[in-house]
């Protein structure tokens, strides 16, 4: 009788042994922003490759349930199509699924003694990342370029939607396609966001996504290059949104108040912020996640399954890389 109590006990302590097991209740997503392959002098590269290594030893421990990677933008430095190979081969390293948003150094193709006649980078994003984008869980993707009468250019403006337990990822394609200051020496596309106000652009199109998932009790999570609002000492009518183009995205949402906002993830700036993005809608996150190119940095964000609220976001590191020397001028 003793012996078989023993057994009894034994098996009880085992069972009560914690070991590595998802928990049914939560599950993570890790946020990457400005990897900029293509800028040798920051070893974008080597940091990329690191954080790489990183979100895979994460994603190796079940408990963690890692279910997917969004890239927010800037994914090269300008836009070459050497760069792009490049960044889709080190992002097709991940274990976990991963999910690229377009950036406004995405944008333009140039290198030190060249640069495109046209913002044809979004075709190149979209060729380069097709086996993601035309996945069937990616809801909603724009199947060829609009004509762009902002600025006076065709546009394939990289908006999609998709699901993942009850959270609505909303990818969104803001980034100005307007030359940067070539008086003063600048290629490529300027920093800013656009709202393209017309058929096929990106405020027509987010419009009519709010209105298509109003019914759902889903939590909606926004993905962006540039964050709604910009720190006090950097002009948002440069950098990101001017003030009543912040304002119009601010009323459209207010529109349908009726739907679960998180918020918004955005990059960008190459720094760590959390805040908010608007005066009227307090509980309306806006995350900033700080530069892969400087810091190899990681967001890791916990939500629960079954509402899809964003109940943490840690702050997360790369170990430091060698320097990898990058040839990528074509």
């Amino acid at each position: 009788m003793f012996r078989y109590i023993n057994l009894i006990f034994i098996v009880l302590i085992l069972h009560h042994i914690p070991g590595e097991s998802k928990d049914t209740n939560y599950y993570t997503f890790a946020l990457l922003s400005d990897i900029h392959i293509g800028d040798t002098g920051a070893n974008a590269l080597g940091r990329a490759r690191s954080a790489v290594t990183k979100i895979n030893q994460l994603a190796a421990n079940a408990s963690t349930n890692l279910q997917a990677v969004f890239i927010t933008g800037d994914l090269t430095n300008s836009a070459m199509p050497s760069q792009y190979d490049t960044v889709r081969d080190v992002l097709n390293n991940l274990t976990v699924p991963y999910f690229p948003i377009i950036g406004n150094h995405d944008q333009w193709l140039y290198n030190s003694t060249w640069e495109d006649t046209a913002p044809v980078g979004d075709q190149l994003f979209a060729k380069t990342f097709e086996h993601i984008l035309n996945q069937s869980n990616i809801i909603n993707y724009p199947n060829g370029t609009v004509w762009n009468p902002t600025h006076s250019c065709s546009s394939w403006f990289q908006n999609y939607r998709l699901q993942i337990y009850n959270n609505i990822f909303i990818a969104l394609d803001w980034n100005s396609r307007h030359h940067a200051a070539a008086s003063l020496g600048y290629k490529g596309s300027m920093p800013g966001a656009d709202l393209y106000d017309f058929p096929g652009g990106t405020f027509s199109w987010f419009e009519t996504q709010l209105g298509q998932v109003e019914k759902q009790n889903s939590t909606i999570v926004l993905l962006q290059h540039q964050p709604y609002r910009a720190p006090f000492y950097i002009p948002g009518e440069i950098y990101a949104f001017g003030e009543a183009k912040r304002l119009r995205v601010e009323h459209l949402l207010r529109q349908h108040s009726s739907l679960k906002y998180f918020g918004v993830f955005a990059g960008h700036f190459h720094m760590w912020s959390d805040g908010k993005a608007f005066d009227t809608m307090p509980k309306f996150r806006q995350f900033e996640t700080d530069a892969c190119k400087v810091a190899q940095a990681i967001a890791l964000v916990t939500a629960n399954m079954q509402t899809g609220e964003i109940m943490k976001i840690e702050k997360l590191y790369g170990d430091e890389p060698t320097y990898e020397n990058e040839e990528l001028e074509s």
